[in-house]
């Protein structure tokens, strides 16, 4: 089933059950990728939040969508709701702040008020008969490997445990031959990662330790998030992925529990690649961080970053934003993420590989791919995907209608291309502002010769 067809069977759904937080969550969510879309996946997404005002999944929907429509005051909106998240299990179980309960106890009454509130936050189940509430998050992620199973013991939630009986990691069927171009990201990944595992005699003969941190940044749909799995593949490493809601918990300490457990469980699959998404909201600058929960959190974080010499070694730590500059600075200075490589769109030569793999394997009439590389200045990996997708869906329909397989025509193209436009452009505009007040130390040099290189 193509994404319009699941489109359309969540619209139906929606338009029978209006109030149905999960259809109307999943539905954003898919309108998100479709750049022609992004309005109204913000529409669905806020009232996602309406149905369920402390899900961390949906404000952190809201929260992308407003920074890519340059919605600014509903962003820092979003963005002080999702940091004060860690603090609201006072609000819900009505715990004095700094107490650590034995057990979560919840009366017949707090269940109905508070029931759909807490499974909002993290999916926990009720049905305890004593009225225990046991948390049991499973986080799956297929596509990413990774599979993490955290369970909360009955008795005491701060002794929560990690079922490593329930972790998976997998390598991926991927390898940087895969990626097309990003060359001074392959660079930087050959001098940082590859060389030193390569050459273990040299390594040793310099002192260098194998692991390390590396920060990418740029506009969405870049390719930043395959790039970390295409360099777990290249090593034969084990890749694990994980984003601000896998960590997020409404009782006290167990966020830095859930962080610790998942830097504990990939040192122990080492080799590995722990790719950190989203690394703004899990790593905010602390001096704008009005929860000292999530203050909390960063200082586990960079706690983790450290560990001991011999705990991180094997271990390739990436992360990804869309904003670096609301990144802890701390998380930079060298022994962390001391490499901060931007991740830009790929360039025209870059465009026609790209287009040509995607369109690999499909029936291809009359198609000037280098010209159809010229006509897509700045779009991203992301749209150009999308543009194949629904020249394809063109081709289709006019397949349907004829009876028989009418291969793609740069007509479809063309089509698509008079209301598809680069998503990456709203990014750079936005970019351009925030890295000229922070670039002090000439952090961002490069990010700003690229605009103004390109009259962005």
């Amino acid at each position: 089933m193509n994404s319009n067809s699941v489109i359309f069977a969540l619209e139906a759904g929606l338009a029978a059950t209006p109030n149905d937080f999960d259809l109307t969550l999943h539905l954003a969510q898919l309108l998100a990728k479709e750049p022609s879309e992004l309005e109204r996946a913000f529409t669905l997404a806020q009232e996602s939040i309406t149905l369920q005002p402390s899900n961390p999944q949906a404000i952190e929907l809201a929260l992308s969508l407003a920074r890519m429509l340059e919605h600014h005051e509903l962003a820092c909106e979003y963005q002080s709701q999702l940091s004060a998240l860690t603090s609201r299990h006072e609000e819900v179980l009505g715990s004095p702040e700094g107490s650590q309960p034995k057990g979560v106890i919840v009366t017949t009454k707090s269940k109905t008020e508070y029931g759909n509130h807490i499974r909002g936050i993290s999916g926990y189940e009720h049905g305890n008969d004593d009225g225990v509430v046991k948390p049991e998050l499973s986080h799956v992620r297929p596509t990413q490997g990774v599979k993490l199973r955290l369970v909360s013991s009955r008795g005491d939630v701060g002794s929560s445990e990690l079922e490593t009986s329930e972790l998976e990691s997998k390598e991926p069927g991927l390898s940087l031959s895969d990626v097309g171009g990003m060359d001074v990201v392959k660079e930087h990944l050959q001098l940082s990662f590859l060389g030193p595992l390569n050459n273990p005699e040299l390594t040793k003969a310099y002192g260098k330790d194998l692991g390390g941190g590396m920060l990418l940044f740029g506009p969405p749909g870049c390719g930043k998030t395959y790039i970390a799995k295409a360099l777990a593949g290249e090593i034969g490493a084990k890749f694990m992925s994980v984003g601000l809601t896998d960590i997020l918990d409404m009782h006290l300490g167990e966020s830095e529990r859930k962080l610790h457990d998942i830097f504990e469980y990939a040192r122990s699959q080492s080799p590995a690649v722990l790719f950190i998404d989203e690394l703004d909201a899990l790593g905010q600058k602390r001096s704008q961080l009005r929860s000292s929960g999530m203050r909390t959190l960063v200082n586990q974080l960079l706690s983790e970053m450290d560990g001991l010499e011999e705990e991180n070694k094997n271990l390739f730590i990436l992360a990804a934003t869309n904003h670096p500059w609301d990144v802890d600075p701390a998380l930079c200075r060298p022994g962390r993420f001391d490499n901060v490589i931007s991740v830009f769109p790929p360039e025209r030569d870059d465009r026609v590989i790209m287009l040509r793999q995607y369109l690999k394997g499909k029936p291809l009439g009359d198609v000037d791919l280098e010209a159809l590389a010229d006509a897509c200045p700045m779009f991203s990996g992301a749209d150009l995907v999308h543009l194949c997708n629904a020249a394809v869906e063109i081709a289709l329909k006019a397949s349907i209608d004829q009876g028989k397989i009418r291969p793609l025509e740069q007509e479809d193209f063309n089509c698509v291309l008079t209301t598809l436009k680069a998503s990456t452009l709203c990014w750079f505009d936005t970019a351009k502002k925030d890295a000229l007040q922070v670039n002090e130390h000439g952090c961002y040099d490069e990010l700003l010769e690229y605009i103004r290189c390109r009259n962005l």
